[in-house]
């Protein structure tokens, strides 16, 4: 057995300090993205609440419309404008997610928009106005029909519900 020499052992602390540096850019990748993911949480903990504030300024037109009770004018501006707002928070839900290939909260902000729809028949026909008109002023401007990943998922969860369920 051949003894090591002084530039052998000074290329394997080397390779001993390249290593351990790997390991350590590692783990603190792992706590930065750990940090990022919390952060998010939060971020979305806080847009959640933000996004439901309108409807505890008008929580009888909220009430009413989600039932497909009958709105005076007035009314129907307000609970369409918050059924939009609504529709564009799971929208960014989902898109955010994607972003981060964050699978379950991609899935779950079509299915959490197609439960609430599912429950309030009032809120169903607004997101289907909403979504006619939307489809009515993009497709035009598409070559074939127009698509929407965000629409179809939530609209495929909601005859998933419709047939689990029943209307």
């Amino acid at each position: 057995m051949k003894s090591m020499g002084w530039k052998d052992g000074v290329e394997l602390v080397g390779i001993v300090a390249i290593v351990a540096s790997l390991i350590f850019v590692g783990l603190e990748m792992r706590q930065a993205r750990d940090i990022a993911l919390s952060e998010r949480a939060g971020n979305m903990l806080l847009s959640d609440i933000e996004a439901r504030r309108p409807i505890y300024e008008f929580p009888d037109i909220w009430a009413r419309g989600n039932a497909g009770a009958e709105l005076n004018r007035s009314e129907a501006v307000i609970y369409r404008a918050l059924i939009r707002d609504i529709n564009a928070y799971a929208f960014q839900r989902r898109y955010s997610a994607s972003l981060i290939d964050d699978q379950s909260s991609f899935t779950a902000a079509s299915w959490d928009m197609a439960g609430f729809l599912y429950e309030n028949p009032g809120a169903r026909r607004e997101w289907e106005s909403l979504r006619d008109m939307l489809r009515k002023h993009r497709e035009p401007h598409f070559s074939g029909e127009y698509r929407n990943g965000y629409e179809e998922a939530v609209r495929a969860a909601l005859e998933v519900l419709q047939k689990t369920y029943g209307s």
